[in-house]
């Protein structure tokens, strides 16, 4: 039978998994705003204004002209009319109204549960705190946003990964929360065991391998070398080092981003992999070490196929929902490993 902790904290799991929901389908349509060219096509930042779409011909135009103003239309997409602009608009006009949805689900109930006193101590602390870092993942977005209006026809890159980090990173602190209330608060500090501190060394790991992929997307990074497992042949292209600049080479340039990306992918599959089988009798990986195979195997796949096929819109998608499951699957293994905790702390 639930004891009364758990009755009390029932709904309050169910708020926070259907948040974790919420933030996937938001990492979809991201991507797919991002991968159709459609991230700069409202360029103002009305947080209550903005709900509402043009309703007229005369808002169509008007908004139109203002796409029609900055960089990205001038210097790649002079060719596109009206219709065109609304196809772009509807992305990203979706992209924010989720956002604005998530602001609702997050936000009516936290209320509703602080009324009714389950939230108190930490677990009222950890939901001010997503729902704080949920406000900014939204301006870091605007943020990004604004760097493709003005001088460039793109957004930052650099921008983009910490655009996507945020979000993941509020992904994180809400399915750790409900973990904590599910199973017992753990610290994120390790049990002390060989596979909790391998558990904590895959996710600095699978960060840097996030953040590359990001670059990648801002980049379009994933255009330029269609061939695996070589690039056109080669290990390293000469072009990976064309600058002579370690940080500019691999970090601000398609070719070394690619390379990077690509080959920390290998890094990533063997990590996960090893951990995975060799790890799988411990306590509290019994039940995890399957998924995480699972998702580092299809995870890399889905890599390799993005590649393969120019980045085809479907499979790109779907590799960085990979990858937010692929980091949901390691948080239950750093959860299953973490330093036990009072409900008190």
């Amino acid at each position: 039978m639930m004891n009364a902790d758990s009755k009390l904290h029932a709904p309050v799991v169910k708020w926070l998994l259907t948040g974790c929901v919420l933030i996937a389908y938001m990492v979809v349509i991201g991507g797919i705003t991002r991968l159709t060219g459609s991230g700069l096509s409202i360029t103002e930042w009305k947080p209550i204004m903005g709900a509402l779409p043009p309703m007229n011909d005369m808002e169509w135009n008007e908004a139109f002209k203002k796409y029609q103003a900055i960089p990205e239309y001038t210097l790649k997409n002079q060719h596109m009319d009206l219709d065109g602009f609304k196809r772009i608009f509807f992305w990203e006009y979706l992209h924010r109204n989720w956002g604005r949805l998530m602001g609702l689900v997050f936000i009516v109930p936290f209320a509703l549960f602080w009324y009714q006193g389950r939230l108190k101590g930490w677990l009222f602390n950890r939901s001010i705190a997503i729902l704080v870092g949920g406000g900014l993942v939204g301006a870091l977005g605007w943020f990004m946003v604004m760097s493709g209006l003005s001088d460039n026809p793109d957004v930052s890159h650099f921008r983009l990964a910490i655009h996507l980090c945020a979000a993941f990173s509020v992904f994180a602190v809400v399915l750790w929360t409900a973990l904590d209330l599910a199973s017992g608060m753990r610290s994120f500090a390790p049990d002390g065991s060989a596979a909790g501190r391998w558990a904590r060394a895959l996710l600095v790991l699978l960060v840097v391998q996030i953040v590359w992929g990001a670059f990648t997307a801002g980049l379009d990074a994933g255009h330029m070398y269609n061939t695996w497992p070589l690039m056109n042949g080669e290990f390293m292209p000469e072009n990976v080092r064309a600058f002579g600049a370690l940080w500019t080479d691999l970090a601000d340039h398609k070719d070394g981003v690619q390379f990077v990306h690509r080959n920390l992918a290998w890094l990533v599959a063997a990590g996960f992999v090893g951990f995975a089988v060799h790890y799988r009798r411990e306590a509290g990986l019994r039940r995890v070490w399957g998924w995480l195979l699972a998702a580092v195997l299809v995870q890399f796949t889905l890599g390799v196929l993005t590649l393969l096929t120019h980045v085809n819109i479907v499979l790109g998608v779907l590799h960085q929902f990979g990858a937010l499951l692929l980091l949901a699957a390691l948080l239950l293994a750093l959860h299953g490993t973490g330093r036990v905790r009072s409900s008190q702390a």
